[in-house]
């Protein structure tokens, strides 16, 4: 797949956009798309190093963990959820710094040698350096669950990326895939209950 190769720049700027999308924007049921887009843009570049088999397995991992994540928040009601106009997070003009901030980080971080060793692609080092940057922006700043779990994923997401191309084993992305499934699970489940415990106190 050469032409693969030649394009590992589309994945990168998509990760980019995605990222600060997450980071920007207040989470919502809007936010599953947007994830499910990175975790296209994750495969596409792990695919460099990554067989056939592993590239599938990354995007029904990633299927699957968008549909858990959409069926939880989907308990939630709709006054749970910021209206139109509050669709930005608080702090934007933070953010937006930060994100530049973590973007020339990305930048600097994939042109040392810090990797060198490991013969990973640039691309592949810029997005997941970012990745791993906006997952902790988000989990840093807020304690909302919605925005804390999207974090969390991120962050495996973009770990995920430089150990696959580290030891591009089916072991290490089994490994992966549990995590994040694990993680979808648990919030789902803390959401199920967040909804129960509300409508019980509404009853009374």
């Amino acid at each position: 797949m050469a032409w693969l190769d030649s394009t590992m720049f589309v994945p990168m700027i998509v990760l980019f956009f995605t990222g600060s999308s997450l980071a920007i924007f207040r989470p919502s049921r809007r936010s599953i798309p947007i994830l499910a887009v990175q975790y296209i843009a994750v495969s596409w570049l792990a695919s460099a190093n990554l067989p056939v088999v592993g590239v599938i397995a990354n995007l029904v991992t990633g299927f699957l963990v968008c549909v858990i994540f959409y069926l939880g928040i989907r308990q939630l009601s709709d006054d749970l959820f910021p209206g139109e106009e509050q669709l930005i997070s608080s702090r934007l003009p933070f953010r937006i710094v930060a994100l530049l901030l973590i973007t020339v980080a990305s930048v600097s971080v994939a042109r040392s040698n810090l990797f060198a060793h490991f013969d990973i692609r640039t691309e592949a080092n810029v997005g997941a350096t970012f990745l791993i940057a906006t997952s902790l922006l988000n989990l840093g700043l807020e304690t909302d669950q919605l925005r804390s779990g999207i974090g969390l994923l991120t962050l495996i997401a973009g770990g995920g990326l430089i150990y696959s191309n580290i030891e591009p084993s089916l072991a290490v992305i089994a490994l992966l895939a549990m995590v994040q499934l694990g993680i979808v699970l648990v919030f789902s489940y803390v959401i199920s209950i967040r909804t129960r415990f509300r409508l019980s106190g509404s009853s009374h």
